[in-house]
């Protein structure tokens, strides 16, 4: 019965089990500093992110062990490891991000101001590969997997996509909350909740065709990776400005593959036939 009741629940014991934590690591982090809302040192960020990555990745081996023992961490082990792909999945994961960054930020450079040119911070890509890798383990390796199982690609990417946005607020708020104040919520919904949605709608698309945990760690670390080198020194408005355009690049693209998907299926037959194999 235990067994079952678990099986039936474990995507919400997941998302739970993930914001838990990473919540409570963060916490006890923040709590070592009295709650200080002042800048953040270099130490206590580089703790939080630790906390913080723990929880997807954590509660990804535990879930996955727990519902599908040993075979299941097997087969995980064997997805993180699957490259044999098609070379258009690689360019996907790739170029994606580095590719609308750069229309987006070099017209406008050249065009309305000197600060949107994209910098290049090349180290910061070490940051992208440390998310992609802990991250990827829980948010695609168990809860995408197995909401592929009974959804599309397109629901499974909503119900992944809103639930990692949030889980970025455990973080977001202590690097942005005292510095914006009532303004906050505005930048997290357009660098996150609009961002991260169709983000991970494409990355689940590419996992539902390709099945490889590797690609989808890639593809997440391009986006992380990416974000961090090219981050140009605008101000707050032109910051929002250049990341909504980005978010709506992203939608766009979202637009554009279920429509070549619905083309290519031929007909729509109900909820769980777009993007499944």
């Amino acid at each position: 019965m235990i067994g079952k009741e678990l099986n039936r629940h474990a995507l919400l014991i997941y998302f739970a089990l993930t914001f838990g934590v990473s919540g409570g690591g963060i916490g006890i982090v923040l709590a070592t500093t009295g709650l200080d809302l002042s800048p953040m040192k270099p130490l206590e960020g580089g703790l939080l992110l630790a906390a913080k990555l723990l929880g997807p990745s954590v509660s990804g081996l535990v879930m996955t062990a727990c519902v599908d023992g040993r075979t299941g961490l097997r087969r995980l082990g064997g997805r993180a490891l699957r490259w044999r792909v098609a070379p258009r999945w690689y360019a996907v994961a790739l170029l994606t991000v580095p590719l609308i960054l750069m229309t987006i930020l070099w017209p406008l450079g050249a065009l309305l101001d000197p600060a949107f040119k994209p910098r290049n911070q090349w180290p910061l890509l070490a940051v992208g590969l440390l998310a992609g890798g802990f991250e990827e383990i829980g948010w695609t390796g168990f809860a995408a997997h197995r909401l592929l199982a009974r959804h599309s690609a397109v629901r499974a990417g909503v119900l992944i996509g809103v639930p990692w946005a949030l889980w970025h607020l455990l973080v977001d708020c202590r690097y942005n909350l005292g510095a914006m104040g009532v303004v906050w919520p505005l930048e997290f919904t357009i660098v996150y909740l609009s961002t991260l949605t169709p983000y991970r709608m494409l990355m689940t698309w590419v996992y539902s065709h390709t099945q490889s945990l590797l690609l989808a760690i890639i593809m997440h670390a391009s986006f992380t990776g990416w974000l961090l080198v090219l981050f140009p020194l605008t101000d707050f408005p032109q910051s929002l400005a250049w990341q909504a355009s980005f978010a709506l690049v992203l939608w766009c693209a979202v637009a554009i593959v279920i429509k070549g998907e619905a083309a290519h299926a031929g007909t729509i037959r109900g909820d769980g036939a777009l993007w499944r194999h």
